[in-house]
């Protein structure tokens, strides 16, 4: 480092009449020279300003000062001020309430040139308003630690660091050159977190080099600007992080140890992930990460729903899960058509979601675990995690979880039996951990409605439940229902036959998209030409093979460039790595920018997206019959499917749509671009998919049948009329 390398230090001022006569000084007491220092007061209602003019009479001769005080516009614009107005090779910033070790500048300027970096920051030495070291039993240096620790321990870098939590701490706490100014531009306009940002900007080209020692003396107080506002400074904090993943999925990280989503750890990802950069991953795929909650449907109370007599018929459901995926879905649809033939319902869940208000919409009840048994199944999970990491008391540990997790099974069953009355329907196997036990105490008619089309001990591998199942069907207190042929066939020859009994959720009358590629138009060359794939990402659901098919099909000019694939129901990326990985792969030359992928939506909001649609895309490679393969069916579109079980059923050839192998990328492709191309064959697979819709899977051509199976004709005569109506609808 040559020793005439000027150093400025720019120094906004707020408010700091106390602290800034130190800071100043930390400045002058400095052991490197040439030094330039620019002061900015950005509007203080208090002394600072005269302050200043005070403690600048003590300058040395050899320290260059400039002084201006005006309005305030805010401490990124006042740093952005300052640094256009430097004249030296490096940079540095000085918060007013902050102050530098005397030797700060002459150790970081040796440390940049030894590692030919050009940003640097150091350890930091917390301190109260009284410059009182803060104790070790502080939750800030609790927090810090933390953040040393990782450094040395567990952080593949330091900038992976910077997405974890900000180790820096303050812009004070910088010092970089010249030309990495010159090629990041200026502090960006965020009122808490501008200091993150600069860091992660620069992250993208240069990995930061940090001095493991206390060099700067950053001061908490009540005064410290994000105290105002935490809620605001972690909306900040995400939108940077999501901001900078953008720019590494864009291919514009050249630092080879700046954190992408395809360049992570396993020991970063092993950490966990913070809420804010699990807010930040979430915001990659559209609609997450909004300030509400994305899964949460808006349900408007439902204000008409027929009234119940004392003695209607009533139907307790169970299902998995609450979630908006396809089986939760149905078991709404069915709750709403039960109440409109005059029959009540109640559900039970193994798992909450957001579709529990949708239920309560219906006039459906959520029945509630039982205090108890809820409480007592979190001891019993907390008991198997200390389980894991004890090695002498490791067996009884476990034994006590299994007890306490029994113990909660059992209260919590009992709660659900005793107010359950009527008939029980239970919707796919995956409920089974909770109704097996329900199943064995319920007195009523019971019906299991499966979805999954493998056998029944690829999910369940408890010989003792296996075996419970077996007695259950044998004796008849439950009968079997399916939801395709398919599935039909693979459980039968398990031993558990039953009826097949379709279900759409949609009436005859539901809404389709009515400009379904007529053959005479032709799309308008701003409008995206849009391929749907409505499903829950995942390696089931094919959605791997469907991004590999797209990309083949437009390297090979099979799919025209301004198409776009859209692919909605993708789980949150914090919680998902297959969805990380799609990001990815989104991300790449060939797919840049000609991929969607869109959060899990509720119901109610998938609409819209089948309207854009001119293509329907089913990739899975194991189902029993989609609902949203259905409803592309509903809205006329012509529809591309794999072969997979129950999708042979709905798509029929050449008549209804295309049926592809499973997996086989470029016959996907050929069969995606033949639908793109002739408009004609299209347009006719649309009105032969929404005529089979109509006949075959619409709440009209299957509401009686399941009714019919679940009551055996013994449904009120208001029931009955409704059935009659349902069945003349489907003749006409």
């Amino acid at each position: 480092m040559s020793e005439s390398s000027l150093v400025s230090v720019v120094m906004p001022v707020y408010n700091h009449e106390r602290f800034v006569s130190d800071a100043i000084r930390s400045v002058f007491a400095q052991t490197w020279r040439p030094i330039e220092l620019i002061i900015i007061d950005d509007g203080s209602r208090d002394r600072s300003a005269e302050v200043v003019r005070e403690v600048l009479e003590e300058c040395p001769d050899d320290v260059t000062v400039s002084f201006r005080s005006r309005e305030n516009r805010g401490a990124h614009a006042t740093i952005n001020e300052g640094l256009r107005d430097a004249r030296g090779t490096w940079l540095t910033i000085l918060n007013s309430d902050d102050a530098y070790d005397p030797t700060r500048i002459e150790r970081c300027l040796a440390a940049l040139e030894e590692r030919r970096a050009r940003l640097l920051i150091t350890y930091v030495d917390p301190v109260d308003d009284d410059d009182v070291p803060l104790p070790a039993g502080h939750p800030w240096r609790h927090w810090y630690s933390d953040l040393v620790m990782q450094e040395l321990d567990a952080a593949p870098s330091l900038s992976a660091l910077l997405l974890r939590a900000n180790i820096g701490v303050s812009t004070g706490n910088f010092i970089f050159e010249r030309s990495l100014y010159d090629q990041l531009g200026e502090f960006a306009d965020y009122r808490y977190a501008h200091d993150l940002d600069f860091l992660l900007r620069a992250c993208l080209t240069d990995e930061p080099v940090l001095i493991r020692e206390p060099l700067y003396r950053y001061r908490l107080h009540t005064m410290n600007t994000i105290a105002e506002n935490d809620r605001a400074a972690q909306r900040e904090t995400t939108a940077i992080i999501a901001h900078y993943l953008r720019r590494t999925l864009a291919g514009q990280a050249t630092n080879p140890f700046a954190p992408r989503l395809d360049s992570w750890p396993h020991s970063f990802m092993s950490l966990g992930l913070p809420p804010h950069l699990c807010r930040a991953l979430d915001s990659l795929i559209e609609r997450a990460g909004s300030p509400t909650d994305d899964e949460d449907e808006i349900i408007k109370p439902a204000s008409t729903l027929p009234s119940l007599p004392d003695n209607a018929p009533q139907v307790t459901l169970i299902s998995h899960n609450l979630s908006h995926s396809g089986a939760p879905v149905l078991l709404r649809d069915v709750a709403r058509e039960l109440r409109k033939t005059g029959v009540g319902s109640r559900v039970i869940s193994l798992e909450p979601g957001p579709m529990a208000d949708a239920f309560e919409a219906e006039g459906c009840p959520v029945v509630n675990e039982n205090p108890i048994s809820r409480l007592l199944f979190r001891i019993a999970h907390r008991l198997t995690g200390m389980a894991e990491h004890l090695w002498v008391l490791r067996r009884p540990t476990g034994r006590l979880a299994w007890l306490v997790r029994a113990v909660a099974s059992r209260l919590r069953v009992l709660d659900y039996v005793r107010n359950g009355t009527g008939l029980l329907l239970v919707n796919s196997f995956a409920s089974w951990p909770l109704a097996l036990s329900v199943l064995n105490r319920w007195r009523g008619p019971a019906f299991w409605y499966i979805h999954e089309t493998f056998n029944p001990t690829v999910l369940m591998r408890d010989q003792r439940s296996y075996e419970r199942l077996q007695n259950l069907r044998a004796r008849g207190a439950v009968k079997m229902l399916y939801g395709s042929d398919a599935t039909r066939a693979v459980w039968a020859r398990a031993g558990f036959d039953g009826d097949v009994l379709y279900w759409s959720g949609l009436p005859i009358d539901a809404p389709h998209t009515p400009t379904t590629i007529e053959p005479e138009t032709k799309a308008p060359e701003s409008r995206r030409r849009v391929v749907l794939s409505v499903q829950s990402a995942g390696t089931r659901k094919g959605t791997r093979e469907l991004l590999e098919a797209f990309a083949y099909g437009r390297r090979e000019g099979l799919i025209p460039h301004e198409a776009e694939l859209r692919i909605v129901g993708c789980p949150k990326p914090s919680v998902s790595p297959f969805v990380r990985d799609l990001l990815v792969r989104i991300h790449q030359p060939d797919l840049r920018g000609a991929v969607r992928l869109v959060a899990v939506l509720p119901p109610a909001e998938l609409d819209a997206h089948y309207r854009d649609a001119e293509v329907y895309v089913q990739s899975s490679i194991m189902e029993c019959l989609p609902l949203a393969l259905l409803t592309a069916m509903a809205h006329s579109l012509p529809i591309v499917s794999s072969d997979a079980d129950g999708c042979r059923e709905a798509i029929q050839h050449e008549n209804t749509g295309l049926l592809v192998p499973q997996r086989q990328i470029a016959v996907m492709a050929e069969a995606i671009s033949r639908l793109l191309n002739d408009r004609d064959e299209a347009h006719g697979y649309g009105q032969n998919a929404r005529r089979r819709f109509e006949e075959c899977f619409s709440l009209e051509a299957t509401v009686p049948a399941l009714f019919e199976t679940l009551f055996a004709g013994q449904l009120p005569s208001t029931a009955q009329e409704v059935m009659s109506e349902m069945t003349a609808a489907t003749r006409r």
